[in-house]
């Protein structure tokens, strides 16, 4: 995965994300993809963490993080 920051026209902090085919099938097959803050220094954008997590719907994805204690309700 390409990892890429900057700023927008605007001065609004921009995370870019570049996924290859082999990322997609990782993410098809129930592996979601974690970005560390580690992985995030020297991007210039505000620390944080980002994980990518696919489902076939929107309801998958969020049965997913339910069953994972990701998501309440």
């Amino acid at each position: 995965m390409i990892k890429a920051g900057g700023r927008t026209g605007l001065g609004v902090p921009l995370l870019l994300l570049g996924l290859s085919g082999e990322n997609l099938t990782r993410l098809a097959a129930g592996e979601p993809i974690r970005v560390t803050a580690e992985q995030m220094a020297g991007l210039d954008l505000p620390l944080l963490e980002v994980v990518i997590h696919y489902g076939r719907t929107e309801d998958d994805i969020v049965a997913e993080l339910r069953a994972r204690g990701l998501l309440s309700g």
